[in-house]
C-alpha cells in the first residue's frame, strides 16, 4: 500500500512535469512557426518617406486625477439621458463616467468607495 503523502507529491510531481512539458512543447511549436513570419521589408510599393506619425505624443493622453462629479440633472444639458457611460459601485458609492469623456482622456484615477480605482477605456 502507498503512504498517502507519497501519493500526493508523486502526484503533484507528475503535474508540475506535465505542465513544464506542454509549455517546453508548445513553446517550441511557436518558435518553430514564428519563422513563417519574417516580413520582408525590401518589398514595398509606397515610399517610406510619405509615412508621417499620427496621434498625440507618448503619454500626450492627460488622465484625469481626482474627477469632480456633479449630479445628473446638473448635466442634462450635455449628456442625453440614454448616454453610454462605464458605471462603477464600490460600498454603496456609486460613479458614472461618461464615454464621451473617456473618449479623449481613456484613464481616470479616483477613489470609489474607499478604494483607489483606475477606470480606463
Amino acid at each position: 500500500m502507498i503512504n498517502r503523502s507519497k501519493g500526493i507529491k508523486f502526484f503533484l510531481t507528475a503535474a508540475i512535469l506535465a505542465a513544464v512539458s506542454a509549455i517546453y512543447i508548445f513553446g517550441g511549436l511557436r518558435l518553430v512557426y514564428s519563422d513563417q513570419w519574417k516580413t520582408d521589408w525590401s518589398k514595398y510599393s509606397i515610399d517610406r518617406n510619405e509615412f508621417m506619425r499620427g496621434g498625440p505624443p507618448k503619454d500626450g493622453i492627460p488622465s484625469i486625477d481626482r474627477p469632480q462629479f456633479i449630479k445628473p440633472d446638473e448635466a442634462g444639458s450635455w449628456l442625453a439621458d440614454r448616454e453610454p457611460v462605464i458605471s462603477l459601485t464600490i460600498n454603496g458609492d456609486a460613479r458614472a463616467y461618461p464615454l464621451q469623456i473617456l473618449i479623449w482622456h481613456e484613464l481616470v484615477n479616483d477613489e470609489v468607495g474607499g478604494s483607489p480605482v483606475l477606470v480606463s477605456f
